[in-house]
């Protein structure tokens, strides 16, 4: 009879062997369920401090820069403004370019700039880094304008409900990048079984992993929320995880 339930997992998987006995032995399915769970209750610290800092960048940092925003229009893939152009949006704290608009052919690339965006008669000229650079051409826009008033509803939406629209994006690219974690533990595992002269099936491997994880997640989780960082943090919660999955394969090694 299953002893522990996923209730008890977040403080017995610090130190109980008795806990990983009855999970590897009694309890069913890959725990991919349980991990699910988690990391959606884990990701809501982090949301909301996600939350607060949009919030403070969007009232106190933003304005600068938006009220610099002049109205453009794009009309059959071409665009169009009624301002001297070149003309620069500049960062008010670095002094940096940070996009230009010239739709006059007078500026055709970033080349030479410090801007990482660029718009022209036809094309928005993105730079995501110092060696990757995306042209997106505007041929497929019909009709498409943009203004300061636009911007100021568009940003104080976002600030509104920014929580609410990036958290499923956060919870489901942890949760996969946590599942392909759990698949590699689980081959790991099977090599901890070996060694613990047992065999155990790679979905008991799989539940056990999930279980030997939720350390490193809460301990990240809350090392996040207090803006603690440590050098080879990555290295320190595997290792951590994989002490946690022979002990867990070990106690599950036991019938008794």
């Amino acid at each position: 009879m299953q002893k522990y339930t996923i209730i008890h997992a977040p403080l017995m998987s610090f130190f109980s062997r008795s806990f990983y006995h009855d999970v590897g032995l009694r309890w069913i399915g890959t725990g991919l369920a349980y991990l699910l769970l988690l990391l959606t209750i884990c990701s809501i610290p982090a949301l909301i401090k996600m939350q607060l800092s949009i919030s403070d960048f969007i009232s106190n940092k933003a304005p600068a820069i938006i009220y610099q925003i002049p109205s453009i229009k794009i009309v059959n893939g071409e665009a169009s403004t009624d301002i001297s152009q070149s003309y620069q949006i500049i960062d008010p704290d670095s002094k940096k370019i940070i996009a230009i608009v010239d739709t006059t052919g007078n500026t055709i690339s970033l080349q030479g700039t410090d801007a990482r965006m660029l718009l022209t008669k036809t094309d928005l000229i993105f730079k995501r880094n110092d060696v990757e650079t995306r042209t997106f051409n505007l041929k497929e826009v019909e009709n498409f304008s943009i203004d300061l008033k636009k911007i100021v509803i568009w940003l104080d939406m976002f600030r509104k409900y920014a929580a609410i629209f990036l958290f499923p994006f956060i919870v489901i690219g942890s949760f996969i990048y946590r599942t392909l974690q759990l698949l590699i533990y689980g081959a790991i595992g099977l090599f901890f079984a070996e060694r613990c002269k047992t065999k155990l099936p790679y979905k008991t491997l799989l539940r056990l992993s999930a279980m030997a994880v939720t350390p490193s997640i809460i301990v990240g989780t809350a090392l996040e929320i207090a803006g603690i960082k440590f050098p080879l943090l990555g290295l320190i919660f595997f290792m951590a995880t994989m002490i946690y999955l022979f002990m867990a394969v070990k106690a599950a090694s036991n019938p008794e």
